[in-house]
């Protein structure tokens, strides 16, 4: 028997020696290339590591904010991001928690009758569980797996939406100076139709419809001012800036330059094994597979163990009492055939979900693909057909206005068809980066839905014809 419990004791130290670090995690995060990560993530716990974070956030904020500047400011600043992560090292810890028993119970009485004294030590232990342990330990092995597979998800899913969010800052303040200038142009349209109807050179009709013009500008820029607005505060809040901070971040005044050639198909490195959700799904089966055996098991009895050892004075005479004691659950009220149900379905839920996961990620790369091919083509041909048609014309109103064949107001008219036609283009530009974000979201099997921006086909600030 005391071989036995050294066993026991020894099974009890392996155990005990089972250990996990947040840090190991964080290291698989910044050696990930697909989550599109930049700079270290790192999960701030001393106000050390929080100066350090601040002095090269302000380095990043003393210079203008492109994509990557903002994804690190991201992961420095972000109170978000910083929860996120305290979030997933709570529920790994939990999930390697799970590959450990429950600690034994250790018992201490002490009873007097008479002239004896009895001094009672009793350690009890769940039998069942110290039996199960390896597959415990398999199962708690395969959560932080999972935990980490979802952790990625998660971080690729925060970058990701970073993106979106900077892209939209950056087209909408580019935007914006299209709209200025248009407000620019048009107000000094419909100051000289006032002074020409003054003078009795220009209908009211055509004056009016010149003040119309103006008033139309007025509200596009008002409400392209707001959307400016809008997207930069939505970028500082997912980077997390303080208002001093975001009065440093500087924008830059476009958009990066559409590509000369499109992705291919045949470049992508499409593993649907290695997607994130089809990880997780995968190991989502694998969990309830293990855990079906011990959920089975249970559902049927339950087996605690217990070993006693006394000591007895009774008046100067000493003695000891040793025993052993064996608690088994008896199942004749429940016999866990509801419980064991439960688990078949639960197991054969996931297993349907695995293979759906599979099955729709080929189908999700195809739509991804050609709607990223559509959103290429579009601001390809805005940039090497629609622009340049619309130059084309200014030039050619330009060459006539100089001639006095047309007056200002036809050559403002043109201007402002070619501003709404650039509009257009940087939606269509826009979409494009969209799409490719999407594109990869499919490829790396992370969680994201984007909707892309309209592209108006007759803008308000576009001029009418008289």
């Amino acid at each position: 028997m005391h071989k036995s419990l050294f066993k026991i004791a020894v099974i009890f130290l392996i155990s005990g020696c089972s250990s996990y670090k947040f840090d190991e995690s964080l290291s698989k995060l910044n050696e990930n290339d697909k989550l599109g990560a930049v700079g270290q993530i790192t999960n701030v716990t001393s106000e050390s590591q929080r100066d350090a974070l601040n002095a090269r956030a302000l380095t990043l904020l003393n210079s203008e904010l492109g994509q990557d500047e903002a994804i690190e400011l991201m992961l420095i600043k972000s109170p978000d991001f910083q929860s996120l992560l305290f979030e997933h090292r709570s529920r790994l810890a939990v999930a390697a928690q799970k590959g450990r028993i429950s600690n034994p119970v250790f018992s201490f009485e002490r009873m007097v009758k008479g002239n004896e004294t009895e001094y009672g030590r009793f350690i009890t232990f769940g039998l069942l569980e110290l039996l199960t342990l390896p597959v415990r330990q398999d199962t708690s092995k395969i959560s932080v797996e999972l935990g980490q597979a979802t952790l990625e998800a998660d971080v690729f899913e925060k970058v990701n939406d970073l993106r979106v969010a900077w892209y939209e800052a950056a087209a909408s303040a580019k935007r914006l100076k299209f709209y200025e200038d248009a407000f620019t142009a048009l107000s000094a349209n419909a100051e000289l139709a006032k002074r020409m109807k003054k003078t009795g050179n220009m209908t009211t009709t055509d004056r009016i419809r010149q003040q119309l013009l103006l008033s139309g500008a007025t509200v596009g820029l008002a409400e392209a001012r707001m959307k400016n607005i809008s997207a930069r505060e939505v970028l500082i809040r997912k980077i997390g800036l303080t208002k001093d901070e975001a009065d440093l971040m500087e924008m830059p005044n476009n958009l990066p330059e559409l590509p000369q050639d499109p992705i291919s198909i045949e470049d992508l490195a499409f593993e649907i094994n290695n997607r994130l959700d089809v990880q997780a799904a995968r190991l989502e089966y694998e969990l309830l597979l293990k855990r079906a055996g011990l959920d089975r098991l249970s559902s049927y009895t339950d087996v605690e163990f217990g070993y006693r050892n006394d000591r007895v004075d009774d008046d100067g005479t000493i003695s000891n009492k040793k025993g052993y004691e064996l608690e088994v659950k008896i199942p004749i009220f429940d016999w866990g055939d509801l419980q064991r149900d439960v688990v078949q379905s639960e197991l054969l839920a996931k297993q349907q979900m695995y293979k759906n996961t599979v099955l729709a990620a080929a189908s999700e790369l195809r739509e991804s693909y050609r709607g990223y091919r559509t959103a290429f083509d579009v601001a390809k041909h805005h940039r090497d057909q629609i622009i340049p048609m619309y130059e084309t014309l200014l030039d050619e109103a330009t060459y006539n206005y100089n001639g006095m064949i047309i007056g200002v107001f036809e050559l403002v008219q043109v201007g402002q068809e070619k501003s709404s036609a650039e509009i257009r283009a940087i939606d269509a530009l826009q979409n494009l980066y969209l799409a490719e974000l999407k594109l990869k979201s499919v490829l790396v099997g992370g969680r994201m839905g984007l909707e892309n921006n309209a592209i108006s086909e007759a803008p308000e600030m576009e001029a009418k014809g008289h």
